[in-house]
């Protein structure tokens, strides 16, 4: 798979970005079949409110599985853990050497049942990522994640599940990867959450720690995602603030360039349960055409709880692309704060609706395609998220509900 590519559609589009449209979801709850949760779209017919009020005081995080050394064998290991009953997501990160690849190369638990088919790559339509599975997933460079349920009819069984490893650095088979499983508990599927950020400057515009935070036009821009994260039922929580070093104001992705991995495994400052952004001058991409774009997200979804890696945060430009004037670079708060928004999107799992070829769609039932009425359109210039992927986001364990 190409990485640049892959990120440059990401948000060619967002330049313009800003919209108006009032539009929000209605989450689903999950229905219940003996002991799985499956991701659906259909409302539960049994009346929830005396429980939902009891759900942020319920629903937790366990690390079955903290960064655990994996052997690999001839590219491949095997991983195994017991799923409890009140199991929502599973979260499974693999990562190694930053110019090693990983992922899953099959999922299956105790009753058969394959959320990721073994050997998934190389089945027709697999080309671009795990379309023709119950659960997406991708493999990836230095870090790969992968949480279920994420597509409607993903089932999540209880007892004992097995995931099957792959792991390679420069073309020859890895000696080892480390994983780490984190499963959210909870008695029903919560419609409501909340997400910290850990935000990173540059020096780009000169915004510093200190001064954003008493900054109107820097508060305007985050206003934005407040209220288009507000419309999913999920809202900021704590935000911190960290400086960096200014040679990370302009970040590349064209192809063999490292410094936006550089840029985002900046990401070791405490706290280190929230979201990861980082505000710079310029993402550059090499294209003759768009020399460059407004954001990028480092991986599709960023590694949870697992800062300092290649993958861990995304990027956020406080300019427009080259081809503008200099004077007239610097985006309205409405768009920066859309661009946030939707790399937060990218973050968390969510890929685009449909991108601009007008072949490639999502795997939710619920997203019209080329319709860039939603957030994660390829142009990223609209403000709805369908119910479907309001679950995805609630699935992700950096989405919490205290």
């Amino acid at each position: 798979m190409n990485a640049y590519f892959t990120r440059l559609s990401c948000l060619l589009g967002l330049l313009l970005a800003g919209c108006d449209e009032e539009s929000s979801a209605n989450l689903a709850m999950p229905q219940l079949g003996g002991d799985a949760i499956i991701f659906d779209s259909i409302d539960a017919a049994v009346e929830l409110d005396e429980v939902r009020d009891q759900t942020s005081q319920m629903i937790r995080i366990d690390r079955v599985i903290d960064g655990q050394r994996v052997s690999i064998d001839n590219g491949l290991g095997q991983v195994s853990f017991i799923v409890p009953s009140n199991a929502l997501s599973i979260t499974v990160i693999i990562w190694g050497v930053d110019d090693g690849w990983y992922g899953i190369d099959g999922w299956q638990d105790e009753t058969g049942y394959a959320l990721i088919p073994s050997g998934w790559p190389a089945l027709e339509g697999n080309e671009a990522g795990c379309y023709r599975c119950n659960n997406f997933a991708t493999q990836s460079a230095g870090v790969s994640t992968t949480i279920a349920p994420n597509r409607p009819g993903a089932a999540i069984n209880a007892g004992r599940h097995v995931v099957d490893i792959v792991g390679w650095v420069d073309g020859f088979a890895a000696d080892e990867v480390r994983v780490s499983v984190l499963i959210k508990q909870g008695p029903i599927w919560p419609d409501t959450g909340t997400i910290d950020l850990n935000l990173y400057f540059t020096g780009a515009q000169g915004w510093t720690a200190d001064s954003v935070q008493t900054d109107p036009y820097f508060a305007a821009c985050i206003d934005r995602v407040i209220d288009l994260y507000g419309r999913a039922g999920i809202r900021l929580g704590e935000m911190a603030y960290h400086d960096i070093d200014s040679e990370f104001a302009i970040v590349s992705i064209e192809e063999g360039d490292e410094s936006l991995g550089r840029l985002v495994g900046q990401s070791v400052a405490a706290p280190h349960h929230g979201a990861n952004v980082f505000f710079v001058d310029e993402i550059l991409t090499g294209d003759i055409d768009f020399p460059s774009i407004p954001g990028v997200a480092a991986a599709v979804p960023n590694p949870p709880f697992l800062p300092g890696t290649v993958a861990s945060g995304v990027a956020v430009a406080t300019k427009g692309p080259l081809s503008v004037p200099p004077g007239n670079r610097f985006l309205d708060p409405p768009a920066i704060g859309q661009t946030i928004a939707h790399e937060l999107g990218h973050a968390l799992g969510l890929v685009h609706t449909s991108e601009y070829d007008g072949v490639t769609h999502d795997v939710f039932d619920d997203t019209l395609e080329d319709d860039n009425r939603y957030l994660m359109h390829a142009d990223g210039t609209g403000a709805e998220l369908s119910a479907q992927q309001i679950r995805a986001l609630m699935a992700n364990p950096v989405i919490s509900h205290p």
